[in-house]
């Protein structure tokens, strides 16, 4: 019930959905731990690459559409290009595999820190709404 209201006061107003952004980036998280779990057990696989799923940050441009405006003259020109980040590709062992076991389970601790920071962004906007509805 709260979803539906939150999904029309958003058409409404035409913001962003937060509790669709929340949804939206724990499937992203649930999905890259899968693929970083596949590249653990793949460690000792023969000329397996790592692989990881493109940043979450594309799916931010398409919900905010925030543009950075120069309102005083003494202000700094900001810049609208996002940088890239490159990213080691990493040596391969004897037998071609290109998994580094630390790499990846840095990978996964972080995963697992934006799934519980996601979790609660969602947790605290749904209190929000049922204090703001008065059904706490």
């Amino acid at each position: 019930m709260l979803q539906a209201a939150s999904a029309q006061l958003t058409a409404l107003t035409s913001g962003t959905d937060v509790l669709d952004l929340a949804t939206q980036r724990m499937h992203w998280l649930q999905s890259r731990e899968s693929v970083l779990a596949g590249n653990v057990a793949n460690a000792n696989t023969p000329g397996y690459v790592a692989r990881d799923l493109p940043q979450f940050a594309g799916v931010l441009k398409d919900h905010l559409s925030v543009s950075l405006a120069r309102t005083d003259a003494g202000h700094l020109a900001g810049s609208t290009s996002q940088s890239s980040i490159k990213k080691d590709v990493g040596s391969s062992s004897i037998d071609g595999n290109q998994v580094d076991l630390e790499t990846e389970l840095e990978k996964i601790t972080a995963t697992d820190d934006q799934q519980r920071l996601a979790t609660n962004a969602y947790s605290t906007y749904m209190s929000m709404f049922s204090i703001a509805l008065g059904s706490s």
